[in-house]
């Protein structure tokens, strides 16, 4: 019972960041916007800010170059010459783009693309996976 409590706890501390988080984003978006309109006015004073309609946004982004993630991948692995998860290939990732590792919901999304990139890799013989006891996720390396 206790853990499921502690679990609990963990993921309302989480998803509190993640309100904070998103709040201050809206904040800043709204600024960036009334500086817009300001400017606007300034240059068209009789226009009607109302008549402006929102584009669809669904915050989905392409985050690497086509191979970008792949070609990162390996020179990690190259360079560590040990196998790494795919948790912390999606860190390096994210830091080589200066994106924020602590960024859950962001984090979430790139490994998944990094996921399906390691397996495309895996199926086409370039890498391997394994699991090792004690690791917490699947391991890759470079085929030999």
């Amino acid at each position: 019972m206790q853990h499921v409590v502690s679990q609990l706890i963990t993921k309302k501390s989480e998803l509190q960041g993640q309100l904070e988080y998103y709040k201050r984003q809206v904040k800043t978006i709204e600024q960036a916007l009334e500086g817009i309109n300001v400017s606007i006015k300034v240059f068209t004073p009789e226009f009607d800010l109302s008549t402006v309609k929102s584009t669809n946004f669904t915050g989905n982004k392409h985050i690497f170059k086509k191979g970008e993630a792949v070609r990162h991948t390996f020179d990690l692995l190259r360079k560590e010459g040990s196998p790494k998860t795919t948790s912390d290939i999606t860190k390096y990732l994210m830091i080589m783009k200066q994106l924020d590792p602590e960024d859950q919901e962001l984090r979430n999304n790139v490994q998944k693309s990094v996921l399906t990139s390691l397996k495309k890799q895996e199926k086409e013989g370039r890498l391997s996976s394994s699991m090792e006891k004690g690791v917490n996720g699947t391991l890759w390396s470079l085929s030999n």
